[in-house]
């Protein structure tokens, strides 16, 4: 055991945390629950990376303080382990989802054997079978701490698992790479179960918590912060990029949502609020997997689809007057969802990005005159 490495692979990983906490003290103020979670998580781990090497450091010293250290010090890494893992699938899943009633009937499940772990850890400090201290002080592991790695696979299996299935079904997560959080934990947890005396697991978590914060960040820049959709920005730079392929067939469609201030006049700015969540969810369960979602300005929403064609836009546009439809007759809410659409292609010889823009405004007011023509 080298207690410098030790100690220099966790003071790594507790500033490595420290500087991700202060850095995201703003966004985390908003209070939303994966940002709870994630602060949950991040803090659990600062505090194993200081109890991991003191927990090294007491060990083989005499005396009745070093050796409590030493037991209790253990003891919490073992139980925050599973804590851990399965609060990561947790955080996970809501951010994925936004569902409150998924977490609940999922995680109910999901989290007894975390919770088995963590109860036989602590009852290893008074029935040793993960670990125990002898009357040297000294630590030693025992076969059962093999199933703590077991389980922490499985979790990180079943967050894949989560990912994909959602991937499959809504498309492709660009700001949530999974392996850069999984990478470094698995090679961590491999490393320190082969060879006796290392600790790196604590600093492999705040690598993988601090990987998938760094790209959060670009997340952050790009996402809007109440519908979860795409901003501008995100949709002048994927425009850019699209608009410069050979040959481009770039297609979008401009969605703006009928007597909003109406329903804003009648019911609060905070229904409102909700009214345009539920149009981003309208519009992301109608669209294909490779349609970029975003929320334009105010109640104004752009769906940006490459590869595309006049038949699949029509389509796109039918898909979301279906889902609109389905969403006004199973949800209730006190007021009904109207939305005006307009799409258009790029034409390569005659368009900008303000002419293209402009003529799928203009689609969209043509059927928004229609319906207050008629109200």
């Amino acid at each position: 055991m080298n207690i410098v490495a030790i100690l220099l692979s966790d003071y790594v990983g507790f500033m490595l945390l420290v500087a991700l906490l202060i850095s995201s003290r703003i966004r985390r103020s908003h209070g939303k629950l994966e940002l709870k979670v994630f602060s949950i998580i991040t803090i659990l781990t600062m505090i194993a990376c200081v109890v991991d090497f003191f927990s090294f450091f007491s060990d083989g010293r005499d005396g009745f303080f070093w050796k409590t250290v030493n037991l209790i010090g253990n003891t919490y890494c073992f139980v925050v382990n599973p804590i851990f893992i399965s609060a990561w699938c947790l955080y996970e899943d809501f951010k994925l989802y936004k569902s409150m009633t998924r977490v609940k009937r999922i995680y109910r499940i999901a989290f007894i054997p975390a919770t088995i772990l963590v109860v036989i850890a602590l009852i290893n400090m008074f029935f040793p079978v993960i670990f125990y201290i002898d009357d040297m002080n000294v630590y030693h592991r025992l076969p059962f701490s093999y199933v703590f790695y077991v389980v922490d696979l499985c979790y990180l299996l079943y967050s894949a698992a989560v990912l994909n299935k959602y991937e499959k079904q809504y498309g492709k997560m660009k700001f949530f790479p999974l392996y850069l959080m999984a990478t470094p934990v698995v090679l961590g947890c491999a490393l320190q179960m082969v060879f006796y005396g290392v600790s790196l697991i604590w600093v492999s978590l705040a690598v993988g918590l601090t990987s998938i914060y760094m790209s959060l960040q670009n997340e952050f820049s790009y996402i809007d912060i109440l519908t979860n959709l795409y901003n501008r920005a995100y949709l002048d730079y994927k425009m850019e990029a699209m608009l410069k392929e050979k040959n481009p067939k770039v297609g979008a469609i401009m969605i703006d949502v009928d007597y909003f201030k109406s329903i804003n006049d009648t019911y609060g700015h905070s229904t409102g609020d909700e009214a345009l969540i539920d149009v981003a969810r309208v519009i992301i369960f109608s669209k294909p997997d490779k349609a970029i979602a975003t929320r334009f300005a105010g109640d104004e929403f752009i769906l940006l689809v490459n590869n595309t064609s006049d038949d699949e836009m029509k389509k796109i546009v039918d898909n979301i007057r279906d889902e609109l439809k389905m969403f006004n007759e199973t949800e209730n809410r006190p007021y009904k969802l109207s939305l005006s659409l307009g799409y258009t292609l790029f034409d390569l010889d005659k368009d900008t990005t303000d002419t293209f823009l402009k003529r799928m405004d203009d689609n969209m007011y043509v059927e928004k005159a229609q319906k207050h023509s008629t109200r």
